[in-house]
């Protein structure tokens, strides 16, 4: 159903990446993005299915790739509700619950203030907002330094991936301010 390929959103992410000296590690075939591999060949990748939580119709994918100093986030949702929300990573890998509260707070192993995901200070499972289209077509795709696909304290997988329905203000504390959760991704 979703398939990472070039496209002008990624290709002037990945420009404004360049313009500000954020380097990712990313090799092109044909038309599909392949990140590092480890020791093995295979590509070093977390990933999850998105599903809608408090009655939302969102659905979605995500995918995580092991980066030099961080990962590479790709996430795409069909059927959102237009405009901007909010996207974190969260502490449990658990989307049991209807309205996606099961997935815990906000990850952040620092135990620090919340931010821009680019910020000096900010969690670690802050990811900014994504934009959804007038159609409910979302894309979304960053570097987030100190994020890990490999074990350790800032690994994103066992934990999930959050939309809200609202948008973050980078700012409120401790959540943003961005309303409740309306899909839920569990990242294995």
């Amino acid at each position: 159903m979703f398939k990472r390929s070039l496209n002008p959103i990624l290709l002037a992410t990945m420009a404004a990446g360049s313009a500000l000296g954020v380097s990712a590690c990313i090799a092109v075939f044909g038309n599909e993005i392949h990140g590092p591999y480890d020791e093995d060949g295979q590509e070093v990748v977390a990933e999850g299915k998105v599903v809608s939580k408090s009655g939302s119709s969102l659905h979605g994918w995500v995918s995580f790739t092991e980066e030099p100093g961080g990962a590479l986030v790709w996430l795409e949702v069909e059927d959102a509700p237009p405009g901007w929300h909010a996207v974190h990573v969260h502490e449990v890998g658990d989307c049991s619950s209807e309205d996606g509260k099961s997935a815990g707070g906000h990850f952040n192993p620092m135990g620090v203030a919340h931010g821009a995901p680019h910020a000096a200070v900010h969690h670690a499972g802050d990811l900014g907002n994504m934009f959804v289209d007038e159609d409910g077509n979302g894309l979304h795709v960053l570097f987030a330094p100190g994020l890990t696909v490999a074990e350790g304290d800032h690994s994103v997988v066992g934990r999930a991936i959050i939309i809200h329905a609202g948008a973050d203000d980078l700012v409120s504390q401790p959540t943003g301010a961005a309303g409740g959760r309306i899909g839920c991704g569990e990242i294995e």
